[in-house]
This record gives structure tokens, C-alpha cells and sequence, in this order.
């Protein structure tokens, strides 16, 4: 067992410091070197050396219980840049590991200087998204972000045993000033219904698709690049997969991979497709002239939105068709789990907070127009109306 060290402490100026000494990293290494931190300021509290001995005993209590890792002696920006991120980018999905990587660059990695991981605290962790916000001018969801990725770090380190104690990253407080997140928009059927005319007329069968699977059938952007011909019976689609740039993954969590009831317009949208594609087997619904997945970002600047600006439509994106359905189908089932299952969250609270949107009036009237347009789309070519 080691020998149990006290440390040594000592005044400069209007302020106590401590020493000891620990195994640290260095150049992969282990080596036993010399630390020191400042322990408090010189106060009528802290008047002598045994005011603060119990201060570095607190920092000392680890090391001489041998809870220790010589990974906490690391500055928190070289654990992230070590450890950390190839972590995140072995066990997290592509785009995760994406966006923590461009959160990290761009905003965190400059702000942390050499403050090792076990002396990191939160009020480091306050001043860190405090600077940001005052630099950058990000709003609450940004940084919320920021949080959420520093919160990870300390986690991970605990699970590693590189850092004891309270994850530092939780009561850390994001600046009141920051703005809030901008309401955002839900589709209501009778836009929906005039988005896939307007791209109907125009002869994009394909943009028609997009909308209608991520209307109709609630899907994801990237669950509406990953279905495939196979997994639609001509009743449901199955969600087994999503694609993120050229990357294809599971869909988001383990309860998004369920199927989803195909109704009458959807099942005339893919029809349409299906025949105009040569009547394809398998392979991507939504696919480019190579065959693979469409880039539903291109397709929105080249076709979805220059068309909707010609017919005076207005386009609030693709979330806003899935936050759309999820709105109309709370409205006519009178609560939020038919739009839970729908949308394959796994907490109704999800739904509830982010895709139900207040109903205006004319909703239930659309639905009916809907249902109206569902029985002419289902008709045959030629056949009279009854």
C-alpha cells in the first residue's frame, strides 16, 4: 500500500496553497511528479495552516484511498481529445459524433486552459458557457448542447474512475440572457395536401415522396432516406435503418425500429413512384440517379422549395411534416399516444413537448378534406364517382 502523505501547505500573499504529489500522465507514461492548487483565500476562516489542513486533506482523500487514475491528472481538454472523443466516435451514431466534434472545436476546447479533470468544478463549467454566450451570442439550445457534451465527458471519466465525486457539469447554469429556441412550425394537413400539389403538378414525384413519407407515415429525415422497397408490404413500412450523409445506422433509438401503417394518400404517393421508377424490388424509396439515397437538403434547394416559392406556398422544413402529424393525430384521437406510437418515441412526454402544436380550427376540417382526397386517390383510372 502506499504511504499516506498530508501534503504541505503554505501563504502568499491573501492566499493558501497546498502540494502533494501524484502519478500523473505524461507522453503515455506514468511518472510520480509534483502538484500544487490554491486552496483558499486568506480570511478571518482562514487564518492559519490548520484552517486549512482539512481543505487539502479533501484533495488528498482519493489518492491515499487509491481511488485514483493517473487520467485525472490530465487538463480536461487533452482527456477529451485523448479519451473521450474516439469514445464518442467508436459508440455513438456518425452524426452524434459529428456534432460533439464541432461543438467541441468551435467553442469548448479554447476555453478550458490547463485546469486538470479532478480539479474541475462548476463554477469552471458556468464560466465556460458564460464566455460563450457573451462571445457568440448562442441561444439556450446551443448551449444546452455545450452542457450536455461537457456533462458526457464527466461521465465517461467517472465510469473510467478518472474523476470521483458529483458530476461538476450538472448544476452548472446557462446564462438567463440566453435567448430562447424560436417556436417552431407544424404542417397542418390542408398545407400538406397543397405542398404535394404544387410538387405534384410540377412533375416531382419524388420531392412528393419525401413529403408524404414524412407526413403520413411520421418519419425521420433520415428514416425517410433509409426505407427501402422491401419493407413496405403495401400496408406498412418498417423502419429498420436511417442514413446520415453516406453513413446508414440504426433509426435513433431501439424503439424507432417498429413499423408504421401506410394510409390511402401515402399508399398512391409511393404507387405513383413505384411505377415512374420502373417498378423497383428493392433498393431505396427515395433514391438518386446512382441509386442511392437522395440528400434531402439538396432536394429541398433544388426542387421542394423553388416550386412551393412559385405556387406563394411557404416551406418550414421537413421536421415541420412530422411535428405536423403528430399535431393532427393528437387532435382527432383526443390525447397523445396514438402520436407517440406514430412517431415511435419512447416517452409520451417527447411527444408532448416537442411535436404537438396547438390545433387550429380549421384542423379537424382539413382531416375530412383528407379523408375525401384518401377515397378519390384510391379509385381506379377512369372509374365514376360514386
Amino acid at each position: 500500500m502506499a504511504r499516506q502523505q498530508s501534503g504541505y501547505i503554505w501563504k502568499v500573499g491573501g492566499s493558501w496553497y497546498g502540494r502533494w504529489r501524484d502519478d500523473v500522465l505524461e507522453d503515455g507514461q506514468i511518472v510520480r511528479k509534483q502538484r500544487s492548487a490554491k486552496l483558499a483565500d486568506y480570511c478571518d476562516r482562514y487564518r492559519s495552516k490548520a484552517d486549512v489542513r482539512s481543505l487539502l486533506a479533501e484533495k488528498l482523500r482519493p489518492i491515499n484511498e487509491g481511488r485514483t487514475r493517473p487520467e485525472g491528472t490530465l487538463p480536461v481538454a487533452e482527456f477529451v481529445e485523448s479519451f473521450y472523443l474516439p469514445f464518442v466516435e467508436e459508440n455513438f451514431k456518425p452524426s452524434t459524433a459529428t456534432g460533439y466534434k464541432t461543438l467541441w472545436e468551435t467553442y469548448v476546447a479554447a476555453r478550458l486552459g490547463k485546469t486538470v479533470l479532478r480539479d474541475f468544478r462548476t463554477v469552471d463549467a458556468a464560466n465556460v458557457l458564460a464566455d460563450i454566450h457573451r462571445q457568440h451570442k448562442l441561444g439556450r439550445t446551443t448551449l444546452k448542447h455545450v452542457k450536455s457534451l461537457l456533462s458526457g465527458v464527466f461521465t465517461y471519466a467517472k465510469n473510467q474512475g478518472a474523476f470521483d465525486g458529483v458530476n461538476p457539469i450538472r448544476d452548472a447554469m446557462i446564462p438567463k440572457k440566453a435567448a430562447r429556441p424560436e417556436e417552431t412550425h407544424a404542417a397542418s394537413p390542408d398545407e400538406v395536401l397543397a405542398i404535394i400539389d404544387a410538387l405534384d403538378k410540377a412533375g416531382e414525384r419524388k420531392a412528393s415522396a419525401a413529403v408524404g413519407l414524412m407526413f403520413f407515415a411520421g418519419l425521420r429525415p433520415g428514416e425517410a432516406r433509409g426505407v427501402c422497397w422491401e419493407d413496405f408490404d403495401g400496408k406498412r413500412l418498417n423502419v429498420r435503418q436511417s442514413v446520415w450523409h453516406t453513413h446508414t445506422t440504426t433509426p435513433k433509438t431501439e424503439g424507432s425500429a417498429k413499423p408504421v401503417p401506410v394510409i390511402e394518400p401515402l399508399g398512391s404517393i409511393l404507387a405513383d413512384l413505384r411505377v415512374a421508377d420502373k417498378n423497383p424490388s428493392s433498393g431505396p424509396i427515395l433514391r438518386g440517379p446512382s441509386g442511392k439515397p437522395l440528400d434531402l437538403h439538396n432536394l429541398a434547394n433544388r426542387v421542394v422549395i423553388p416550386t412551393l416559392e412559385k405556387a406563394k406556398i411557404a416551406w418550414h422544413g421537413w421536421y415541420a411534416l412530422r411535428r405536423g402529424v403528430g399535431t393532427a393525430v393528437t387532435a382527432l384521437s383526443k390525447g397523445s399516444l396514438a402520436a407517440k406510437g406514430l412517431l415511435r418515441h419512447s416517452s409520451v412526454s417527447t411527444t408532448e413537448r416537442h411535436y404537438i402544436k396547438d390545433v387550429p380550427e380549421n384542423t379537424l376540417e382539413a382531416m375530412k378534406q383528407l379523408e375525401a382526397l384518401c377515397k378519390d386517390r384510391a379509385k381506379p383510372e377512369g372509374s365514376k364517382p360514386s
